[in-house]
């Protein structure tokens, strides 16, 4: 049974890999709240799933945080925003999924969340 939930964890982190999903929450989501400086507030979350190489190079897609924070300032800036805040980050590789194999290839996950302005 073990074998198979981390096969089938491996199967999706595969198939999401190469991924930036991206999540917005406006202004009607908080209650129409605003920031401490009376602005509109809008919280945009991205996220990238790739595959990198002996824990540096990506081989599927790119989950660096560089790489991340230029996607989700891509999005903030869809969203109409000039400023950016970032208020947290978070990069997780996964080499402990099928060892020995995730020794060489991981799976890496790396998430960014601010406020746009």
């Amino acid at each position: 049974m073990r074998i198979l939930s981390l096969a089938l964890t491996a199967g999706l982190l595969l198939i999401a890999t190469g991924c930036s999903m991206t999540s917005t929450a406006k202004g009607k989501d908080f209650n129409e709240m605003t920031d401490f400086e009376g602005s509109a507030v809008t919280h945009v979350n991205t996220t990238n799933v790739a595959l990198h190489l002996l824990f540096q190079k990506p081989v599927m897609g790119n989950a660096n945080l560089d790489a991340t924070v230029s996607d989700f300032t891509k999005a903030a800036k869809a969203t109409g925003a000039g400023k950016v805040r970032i208020v947290q980050s978070n990069k997780n590789t996964l080499w402990w999924v099928l060892p020995p194999l995730t020794f060489i290839i991981q799976p890496v996950v790396t998430s960014v969340a601010g406020d746009a302005k």
